[in-house]
């Protein structure tokens, strides 16, 4: 073996050693930078779904009328539901598939239900896309914070159009509620 192919060696095994070797401490002080934290913050949390269905229910009790009342998240998983009593149990389920259809579509159920007569393929396009989860009947509404979707409320139980005006009697406590800075 010559002199060169013995220093290319040497440099070689010098090399993998310094490779596989520990760090000194003084390189190894600051820790290496890690993937950003997500927010898990909820986009509604409960304290605000529960101002929300309080708003509801207040309207509810003003009018003589009992009602049930979901408010869900942005990707349409409940976050709060509450019922009257004396009020039917489908209308849980219709309280829950209004909110659900609410945020899911972004826009009024009231608004879905009359693509029944504008456009019925698309409306039964969505009650086939989501069986048993969307009700297309008025008392859903998107819930909106500073222009951006963050869930839905749906009420189900009283007479037509009166749903509506409850849940956005609910919306209207959320908002005075995030007006008055808690959350």
């Amino acid at each position: 073996m010559g002199i060169g192919r013995f220093s290319c060696l040497i440099a070689f095994m010098l090399a993998v050693v310094a490779t596989i070797a520990p760090a000194p401490r003084a390189l190894a002080q600051a820790p290496a930078p890690g993937p950003a934290q997500p927010d898990l913050t909820p986009a509604i949390s409960l304290a605000e779904a529960r101002s929300i269905i309080g708003g509801a229910i207040a309207f509810a009790r003003a009018n003589n009328f009992r009602l049930a009342v979901a408010v869900v998240d942005a990707s349409g998983s409940v976050v709060s539901l509450d019922t009257m009593d004396g009020v039917r149990a489908n209308d849980t389920l219709g309280a829950e598939g209004k909110a659900f259809a609410a945020a899911i579509f972004r826009q009024t159920t009231q608004e879905l239900s009359e693509l029944h007569e504008s456009r019925p393929d698309r409306f039964f396009g969505i009650i086939n896309l989501y069986p048993g989860k969307v009700y297309l009947v008025g008392g859903g509404v998107p819930l909106v914070r500073d222009g951006k979707l963050v869930g839905g409320v749906g009420v189900a139980g009283l007479h037509q159009f009166v749903d509506e005006k409850a849940a956005r009697a609910g919306i209207a406590a959320w908002e005075a509620l995030r007006a008055n800075g808690k959350k």
